[in-house]
């Protein structure tokens, strides 16, 4: 199975990319400083975190991803 991470997947596009992706077969990883106001996530995992923190971007590359999306 194909994995991505998105970034911004609390926001419009990147919720629209996560559900995109499920769709497709993708294991996904979304990241964003909140939840998508709308709809719950699709995103196997989510992770709240500010992506300007190395911290936080360290934590949310803990695994090889085969597309990255920002």
């Amino acid at each position: 199975m194909k994995s991505a991470l998105v970034c911004g997947a609390g926001g419009f596009i990147g919720s629209h990319l996560v559900k995109e992706l499920k769709r497709q077969g993708f294991w996904v990883r979304g990241v964003d400083l909140k939840f998508p106001q709308f709809a719950e996530t699709a995103a196997d995992d989510f992770m709240i975190g500010d992506l300007r923190d190395p911290y936080v971007c360290r934590t949310a590359i803990d695994r090889k991803f085969d597309e990255v999306y920002q």
